[in-house]
């Protein structure tokens, strides 16, 4: 027993000097019946760790189920189980995973299963209750990433005074974080301090000269002022620092655009799509193909092809999950017209039978889905004519019969408006 304890120990030290695969073939020369309770649960714990850091979530997941098993109320089993799923996308299954976790520790123990919590409830969108638990992790941590998240959720709420609270407080407890001194040039920036947001970022970069998002931030702020030239300059010195940095290019592209370089926005709009399409599934990819593909067709119809800048907007509208608000604006502005009167419709629909379904190759199976557009038009015919134009082609799309109609708009343009992230039916 004294031998399987000590194999343990070393296999400890090796995970923490980041020895990965001699700590696994350690764990897997234990004999686990020879450890008593308390060690067995603590080696599928350690062994858990390790196959997670390896790149074998599944197998990770079966040995903090193991611990679970062997005890009921080991809660870092239950975290990092949560966050095993969390990395997998399966946002349900690691939240039960928290909530267990937090029923069976106490307070001073929780303060990271709420981080985490917090931030699978951001990345999937869910702002407020995010907030809520960094705040209330760093209640009972006062950590500088706990800060840190409350300040980035105010951010995205857009609440600016909220934002530069907790991100002051976040540079306070770790004043030479460049991410956190670049949070506050962001929640300055909110607030309308344009200087001191640069002021920042010129801190954060001193701290860090290869702070990527120092540059983008700095350049987010000069083109909001419209010194465009100044920004794709900026954007120019970022891409030195991250060469397929998706968001610089695309501020970049945009930037260049704005001084009417359509033919340098185009080429860097190019660039952007295929760092873009290496991606894989970043989160934010969705958010970036929807702008970029605004930006070229704006460059598009500005030198002439109107049709293709059509094309291209119909190509990631017909093709996208999220809601694409950047191309619906582009497309309606396209197309616009001006309705003497007109309604503001609401349409609910269904798609079935999409032969080549988001991103998927060519023997991917058919794929369907429910979403909602809102949609100025003088009735709810010529509302459906225009929505359906907006999805795959060779799709069977149904329309509820329902279309609730808004009051009526006098001097209105015609076109979607908005649309909701397209939902999966089984």
């Amino acid at each position: 027993m004294k031998d399987e304890a000590e194999k343990l120990r070393i296999a400890l030290d090796l995970y923490r000097q980041d020895d990965l695969a001699r700590a696994q073939m350690l764990l897997e020369a234990i004999d686990l019946d020879q450890l008593e309770s308390g060690l067995h649960v603590e080696a599928n714990y350690l062994w858990g760790l390790v196959l997670a850091r390896r790149g074998d979530p599944l197998e990770a997941a079966h040995r903090f189920q193991t611990c679970i098993r062997l005890d009921q109320r080991f809660f870092p089993a239950l975290d990092a189980w949560g966050n095993v799923l969390a990395n997998l996308g399966d946002a349900r299954g690691a939240i039960e995973k928290y909530k267990r976790a937090l029923g069976v520790a106490q307070p001073g123990q929780s303060a990271h299963i709420l981080f985490n919590y917090g931030q699978v409830l951001l990345k999937n969108g869910y702002v407020l209750r995010a907030l809520r638990k960094f705040r209330e992790s760093f209640k009972r941590s006062e950590s500088s990433d706990a800060a840190y998240m409350t300040g980035t959720c105010f951010l995205q709420l857009k609440r600016g005074l909220g934002a530069r609270k907790w991100l002051m407080r976040a540079v306070a407890l770790d004043p030479r974080s460049a991410r956190n001194l670049v949070g506050l040039g962001n929640a300055l920036a909110l607030q309308g301090h344009p200087e001191q947001a640069i002021a920042r970022y010129q801190n954060a970069l001193a701290l860090d000269p290869a702070c990527a998002e120092a540059h983008y931030n700095w350049a987010r702020v000069l083109a909001v002022q419209g010194e465009y030239a100044k920004a794709a300059r900026r954007c120019k010195q970022g891409l030195r620092v991250e060469p397929d940095g998706f968001e610089m290019l695309a501020q970049q592209a945009f930037c260049l655009r704005q001084m009417g370089a359509y033919d340098a926005a185009l080429q860097t709009a190019r660039r952007m799509r295929q760092v873009v399409q290496r991606a894989g599934k970043h989160e934010r990819k969705a958010e970036f193909m929807d702008v970029l593909t605004a930006n070229e067709a704006a460059c598009l119809r500005a030198i002439g092809r109107t049709q293709q800048a059509r094309n291209r907007l119909l190509e990631q509208l017909r093709s996208a999950l999220d809601p694409s608000p950047h191309s619906l604006a582009e497309l309606r502005y396209h197309d616009v017209r001006r309705l003497r009167g007109a309604c503001r419709h609401e349409l609910t629909l269904s798609v079935r039978g999409v032969a080549r379904p988001f991103g998927a190759d060519e023997e991917a199976p058919p794929r369907s889905y429910q979403r909602t557009y809102w949609v100025i038009a003088r009735n709810a015919k010529e509302a459906r004519r225009i929505v359906r134009e907006l999805e795959p082609p060779d799709a069977e799309v149904r329309f509820e019969p329902d279309v609730p109609a808004g009051e009526w708009i006098e001097e209105a343009d015609r076109g979607v408006i908005e649309r909701t992230p397209a939902i999966p039916v089984e």
